[in-house]
């Protein structure tokens, strides 16, 4: 009966753990649509220590919250790669020693 006890305690540990990923998960897929938010994420994530091991209840969310996590790196990947190409853009524009005003004509 103890280990009863013991592996609801894991459980619910991980289902809290499972819960927060996916929130942080939803929040970075808003936040891939909106540039200023990306930076106010945290950039670090430490798995809890006091968790135990992970239920085989809790696999198939654990895989979901995995294969979500894989998404959102491609999606990501692509913002990176396009803010790259920006940035080269803006390297491109040739750098003046003079003081005299650069416009660059985003029309046409």
């Amino acid at each position: 009966m103890a280990n009863t006890g013991i592996l609801r305690t894991t459980e619910e540990s991980w289902v809290a753990v499972l819960e927060q990923m996916e929130a942080d998960l939803a929040q970075l897929r808003r936040c891939t649509l909106d540039s200023e938010e990306l930076f106010e994420l945290p950039t670090s994530w430490d798995p809890p220590e006091d968790a135990g091991p992970l239920p085989l209840s809790l696999a198939p969310r654990a895989q979901a919250v995995f294969t979500e996590m894989q998404e959102l790196a491609v999606v990501l990947k692509g913002r990176l790669d396009e803010t790259a190409r920006q940035l080269r853009a803006i390297d491109s524009v040739p750098r003046s020693e003079t003081p005299t005003a650069v416009y660059l004509d985003l029309i046409g």
